[in-house]
């Protein structure tokens, strides 16, 4: 038994010395490690767009599947089962479709519109730039210290138009802004084609949907142990589960988000009420700063069209998405995935400051499946019984000072017999 006992501390002194040393030497050469990580994701890349897509398309064919052609899915027959998923593609197709069309046909021509009226109207020399600043302050009724503040300003705006008016007159030299455009450029058509191929490979996937889970539930019995399998594909179905609940909740919160507020700039009168709402929307998919991309399009909007209500459609979209990002959105998300609105606030945080958008996407996810983990274990542990308080002991009583009386002790019965005689 010492023998034995020996072996497992000397077990564990190697492996927490092997720890040890493995991670000075990750925390030494950090840098180069991050990028072989970033390397070979960049290889992967397409693959990993190609998985997120599947599983997207995925879910809204299951929505789909259980809401719309739900007699279909019902059928025993084989060839109805087929049709069904069928169908359910094609109205996933359509979806995205509309969407697309939405975004090319009504979104980008008018913030088209807006980006060239808005240059036409930029003033072309200081003199009228000042001039109508001046006239918005006094349209405004600005205070009279805003106004002496804007004079006091030293602006060298000479230089500014110069360099404005070289620009658009190509007096630049190509070579400060060629290697910008150039790496530009680049990254777009590298996005491009990996979202290509990872809609390609998502198509393939999905093809093979049956095929994909079986050889991925082979692989799991094989390179884990059996005691080990049962928890695993309990952890993996959770994960699912947890994104799946995710992504649903977020189309929620975002299609609350970009009613809300096409609802509210057609109360109050604003321009391109249904164009920056439907913008709004699409662009709160992204959780957080989605939104605030889309009201910044939006004000953009609004500036062309009717400038004097820039500041009071900035001040809607603030409460819009304070309210949003304090009240709508962890109630709706952390209601899906099953995890309180505090830490939903928490892991948006933490997954913005290490990952920004993907690693937002991935914390919520991450934090609801180490949650409910974490709740389980908490429940396993044995429940302590309450001890029941102790009974007090009675306090002797202690006879009262002027009291003369004593206490008789009472002398057993004698016994008959003895008297008798």
């Amino acid at each position: 038994m010492t023998e034995k006992h020996n072996k497992q501390k000397n077990r564990r002194m190697f492996a927490l010395v092997t720890y040890g040393i493995v991670l000075y030497m990750v925390l030494q050469n950090f840098k180069s490690i991050r990028s072989v990580f970033a390397w070979i994701f960049a290889i992967i890349e397409p693959v990993a767009y190609g998985i997120c897509i599947a599983f997207v398309i995925n879910l809204v064919m299951k929505l789909f599947r259980r809401k719309v052609f739900r007699k279909l899915a019902d059928s025993e027959k084989p060839w109805v089962n087929k049709l069904c998923t069928v169908c359910c593609a094609l109205s996933t197709l359509l979806v995205a479709a509309g969407m697309v069309a939405m975004l090319i046909f009504l979104i980008i021509p008018q913030i088209s519109t807006a980006i060239n009226t808005l240059i036409e109207k930029i003033p072309s020399s200081q003199e009228q730039l000042t001039a109508v600043i001046d006239a918005k302050l006094t349209a405004w009724n600005a205070p009279q210290f805003i106004v002496d503040k804007y004079h006091e300003l030293d602006v060298d705006w000479e230089t500014a138009f110069k360099y404005l008016t070289n620009f658009a007159d190509g007096k630049i030299k190509i070579e400060s802004v060629l290697g910008t455009a150039f790496q530009a450029t680049t990254s777009v058509l590298s996005a491009a084609t990996n979202l290509l191929l990872g809609v390609i490979i998502a198509i393939y996937i999905l093809l093979q949907k049956e095929r994909v889970l079986y050889v991925f539930h082979k692989m799991i019995e094989l390179f884990v142990p059996q005691r080990y399998q049962k928890q695993t594909f309990r952890i993996l179905h959770m994960t699912n589960q947890s994104f799946a609940n995710f992504l649903t909740g977020q189309f929620i919160e975002a299609l609350i988000n970009g009613s809300l507020c096409t609802v509210g700039l057609t109360i109050f009168g604003f321009p391109f009420a249904a164009t920056i709402g439907v913008l709004t929307g699409l662009t709160a998919l992204l959780p957080i700063i989605g939104a605030w991309i889309g009201g910044g399009i939006g004000l953009l909007l609004v500036w062309v069209v009717a400038p004097e209500r820039a500041i009071w459609f900035i001040v809607f979209i603030v409460i819009l998405q304070q309210l949003d990002g304090q009240l709508i959105y962890p109630k709706i998300v952390g209601d899906s995935v099953g995890l309180p609105g505090l830490l939903v606030l928490i892991a948006v945080i933490l997954g913005g400051g290490f990952g920004g958008i993907p690693g937002i996407l991935f914390a919520v996810p991450l934090f609801t499946i180490l949650y409910a983990l974490l709740k389980e274990a908490i429940d396993k542990l044995p429940k302590e019984q309450p001890v029941p308080p102790a009974d007090p002991e009675p306090e002797a009583q202690e006879p009262d000072a002027g009291s003369t009386s004593e206490v008789v002790p009472v002398s057993a019965p004698a016994d008959t017999a003895s008297t008798d005689k």
